[in-house]
Order: C-alpha cells, then structure tokens, then sequence
C-alpha cells in the first residue's frame, strides 16, 4: 500500500505504508532515549585529597535552585607543623553538588575553610575534621 506524502518544499511524494511505520518507530525510540537519558542520576563531581578518611559534601543554591558550576575551593596544611600543603578545586554540577574525599582528620590549624564562588558571590564553610569526619553542607549563595 503506498501514500500520498507532502514533504516541506510542498511536492508530493509516494510512501510505502513499512517505510511510513519503520521511520515512526524510529523517531519514537530516539524520542523515549532521549527521555530515559533525561532521567538518569547526574554524576556528583568529586576530588580526592588522598591524605585521609574524611569528606565534605556541598549542595549550593541560590533562589532555591541549584547553582551549576559554583567553585569550591580549600587550603589544607596537614603533617608535622603544617608542612604538607595542598589546594584543592572543583566545581558543582547541575544539581549544585560537589564532594571532596580523601581529607585528613588532623589539620594544621583547624578548621578547613572552604570558600564556595559563584558569580561574584563568596561564602566561606568550616569544617571541623576532628569534629565531624563525614559532613554534608548546604550553601545557600546571595540571600534566601
């Protein structure tokens, strides 16, 4: 069986009803990819000091909505005297989260000051290793 099609330049052509059904599925299957794609977790950006048990998991937002790329930064001296020193970097993805692993549980000069930026914006967060080895923060950026 064929059709009559009206393709966008306004000509007709003529269509087989397998080929008309086949790039239908087609289009539904890129389409339902597309969604379940959508719906998979997003991965939580993390770095590893690699000098201890501890972490730091932040959620920063502002608006009350995630704020994708907000820099959180920390010094740590760490070792006999604070001789060690080590910066760390990273970035929040979509969801405003970003972890750092790997974080001593005993610092020259406690606490750990992290220093989230975002768009002109800086908060700064202690953190008490020797308190609180495994913490979570939520960082609300400008208000609200």
């Amino acid at each position: 069986m064929r059709f009559d099609v009206v393709t966008p330049d306004l000509q007709k052509r003529r269509v087989s009803l397998p080929r008309c059904v086949a790039e239908t599925l087609a289009l539904g299957l890129l389409f339902a990819t597309g969604l379940i794609a959508a719906s998979e977790p997003v991965p939580v950006p993390q770095v590893d000091a690699g000098i201890g048990p501890c972490t730091a998991d932040f959620t920063v937002s502002r608006n009350n909505k995630p704020l994708y790329n907000a820099e959180i930064s920390v010094h740590i001296a760490y070792g006999f005297m604070g001789m060690k020193k080590m910066d760390l970097k990273i970035g929040s993805n979509s969801e405003g989260k970003a972890r750092f692993i790997g974080l001593p549980e005993k610092v020259h000069n406690p606490p750990l000051e992290f220093v989230v930026r975002s768009n002109g914006l800086s908060k700064t967060v202690d953190f008490w290793p020797n308190v609180k080895c495994h913490s979570q923060y939520s960082v609300i950026m400008g208000g609200q």
